[in-house]
């Protein structure tokens, strides 16, 4: 053996006076007639040694690589990072690790991850994010076992919000505070997340006698960027609004501070709502009224599904209404007691 080459099982089985195999035996915790002073031996050995068992050739042999994949559209948006936490927490649990991959909803991105995935033969992947109008790209991994987080068009178990009843919700909170004209700063048109909510918000105007007039649209990121962009060039556009419904909490800060800086007084003149309840909601320039999903527990539930053989809930996950000042104020937000609604 050579002061530089790897320690290989090889190594340790002459070491011990064992065969290779009576080394993978041991060392893999497989069953077989393997005396206690043999299996004593081995395991001196290979720490004297400080053998370290190659993981992918322990994978192919056994047929797991004890890896799984998490593919996220944005993994600086604490959305996807809560999600993160939960799949990673779960996983490290049941001993195995996680592979990320961030794809910024690029549909050559996501390819790749799933191709870089499949070639190192990981035993499942987390599909995180609403996916795009066409999935067709996704569509050949039969090798992979895949379960998907948020909208999707692919047919792979699916763990979903309940995006339909969280605008829904949203959009009649800010019914009840008179507001009658919602600009909408939605997701990019071709998301399926966008689409999504973006039904559900005009569903819920429709059937409240609210404006639905498609100029209150605007199709961007989700990025405070994008959210300041959008609320500009809605002022530019002399749009006549009182509310903002933004489909995550970064663009929804973005705008505040777009409109905070025109003159327009939050809630006062406009009201802001948001979606995630990302750290930033509670820490805006006027603290964000915000949809809460369950995010954690999402990354949790996906690995558990695919390293238990848990069933895929049958309900969407459930959500919460976080009422702020960005809605209601400081006045009525210090004589209200509680102003979640969870659904």
């Amino acid at each position: 053996m050579t002061p530089h080459r790897p320690v290989v099982a090889k190594d340790v089985a002459e070491a011990a006076g064992v065969s290779i195999a009576t080394v993978s035996r041991v060392l893999n915790g497989k069953p077989g007639r393997i005396s206690v002073e043999t299996r004593e031996r081995v395991i001196a050995a290979a720490e004297r040694l400080q053998y370290k068992p190659d993981p992918l050739g322990r994978s192919l042999r056994s047929g797991s690589s004890r890896t799984l994949g998490l593919v996220v559209p944005d993994i600086g948006d604490q959305y996807f990072q809560y999600i993160a936490r939960g799949a990673e927490t779960a996983a490290r649990e049941r001993g195995y690790g996680i592979v990320f991959c961030n794809t910024d909803r690029d549909p050559d991105r996501e390819l790749a991850a799933l191709e870089f995935l499949s070639d190192k033969r990981v035993d499942g992947v987390v599909l995180c994010g609403g996916g795009l109008q066409d999935e067709k790209h996704l569509a050949d991994f039969d090798n992979l076992t895949i379960i998907s987080i948020g909208p999707h068009q692919l047919p792979v178990p699916n763990l979903a919000v309940d995006n339909h009843s969280a605008m829904h919700a949203a959009i009649s909170h800010l019914a009840t505070l008179g507001r009658t004209r919602v600009l909408c700063i939605a997701g990019e048109r071709e998301w399926l997340i966008t689409q999504a909510r973006l039904e559900a918000a005009n569903d819920a105007a429709h059937s409240l006698g609210m404006d639905t007039d498609p100029d209150l649209v605007r199709y961007t990121g989700f990025t405070a960027e994008a959210g300041a962009a959008a609320a500009n060039a809605a002022l530019a556009e002399k749009l006549d609004f009182d509310a903002v419904l933004a489909f995550n909490d970064y663009a929804a800060v973005g705008a505040m501070s777009v409109l905070a800086g025109s003159g327009r007084a939050i809630p006062g003149d406009v009201a802001i709502v948001g979606c995630d309840d990302t750290d930033i909601a509670a820490y805006a320039r006027v603290p964000l009224t915000t949809i809460r999903f369950p995010t954690a527990r999402l990354g949790e539930t996906a690995v558990r599904v695919l390293c238990d053989g848990d069933p895929v809930p049958a309900t969407p996950f459930a959500y919460e209404l976080v009422i702020r000042e960005s809605t209601i104020g400081p006045a009525t937000r210090a004589a209200t007691h509680d102003l979640s609604e969870s659904i």
